[in-house]
């Protein structure tokens, strides 16, 4: 007898009921039948598409973490000086960060849950935002408005700076139910910071050399 084929959303519709489900209780108050009864489906049906609870994490993981990129991409390609550019890229990046801390008690715990269950896919999404990052400094270094090797940096060590400072922030945040408005002020701040110190030293203004 010929097996049925899984219905095409199933899989989102799982993705959707995870989410809700690890937002309202938490990683490990969270059970396949849970994520299964809000998905509207049986548990054998989600076995269909995931092996276990950490394996429709994993795939929760993924999916958020390519949406935020998506975003981050697509803010990085407007114009603008590079801390305006870099303000709006972690906006984008992070709001729905935000939005899970302002929502959900259990933030800091699935922030965890992150690096323990899919730390390989948080590695990944860390290398690629890493290089969208890279060629925003690199572009703001030909245009010469930043110059990191004054402070011993290349363009990808002055990204990779700036995104683990952020990662700091997002997990502080998340532990102290911090709003979005809250967020972004401190990233803002981080960028302001960080891009006041790679910048080059204003000129002298003629007939005021020493």
């Amino acid at each position: 007898m010929p097996t049925a084929r899984p219905r095409p959303d199933s899989r989102a519709r799982i993705l959707a009921g995870a989410l809700e489900r690890f937002t309202a209780y938490g990683y490990r108050r969270t059970a396949l039948e849970d994520i299964a009864q809000a998905a509207g489906l049986s548990r054998a049906s989600v076995y269909v598409h995931f092996r276990n609870k950490e394996d429709v994490f994993r795939a929760l993981a993924r999916q958020l973490h390519t949406e935020g990129l998506a975003a981050a991409e697509s803010a990085a390609a407007a114009d603008g000086p590079l801390a305006v550019r870099l303000r709006a890229l972690f906006t984008a990046k992070l709001t729905p960060v935000a939005t899970l801390a302002r929502t959900s008690p259990h933030a800091a715990e699935l922030l965890d849950e992150n690096d323990r269950v899919a730390g390989d896919v948080a590695a990944e999404f860390r290398k690629r935002l890493v290089r969208v990052l890279a060629r925003l400094v690199a572009a703001a270094i030909a245009a010469g408005e930043v110059d990191p090797a004054r402070v011993g940096l290349s363009a990808r060590g002055a990204a990779e700076l700036i995104v683990d400072g952020v990662k700091g922030i997002e997990i502080a945040s998340a532990a102290a139910a911090a709003t979005p408005a809250q967020l972004t002020r401190r990233v803002g701040q981080l960028v302001d910071l960080v891009v006041a110190g790679l910048a080059l030293p204003a000129p002298i203004p003629h007939g005021r050399r020493a």
